[in-house]
């Protein structure tokens, strides 16, 4: 794959500001999901580990990668609370 085709996109805020949201946003919005996941109920494709869904937060940072216009896309949701930063 070319380099110029490549894109990496790393979501930084605090903890509650809507990074996961946003994540999710973007992997519907690029057809790489048939749905938008969501924290509140659990069905959200970044915060899938158990704590992360009993607490709604994300723990780890979780990665997930789709094409957009022959640009292969990597998204990274990062942990928004200082306890879970490294």
């Amino acid at each position: 794959m070319d380099i110029h085709q490549l894109r990496n996109v790393g979501i930084i805020a605090h903890g509650g500001a809507g990074k996961t949201t946003l994540a999710e946003a973007l992997l519907f919005n690029a057809k790489a999901t048939e749905r938008m996941g969501r924290v509140d109920d659990g069905s959200s494709h970044f915060d899938y580990d158990p704590e992360e869904i009993r607490r709604q937060i994300t723990i780890s940072t979780s990665f997930h990668h789709y094409n957009w216009n022959k640009v292969e896309v990597t998204v990274a949701d990062t942990p928004g609370y200082i306890n879970f930063e490294a």
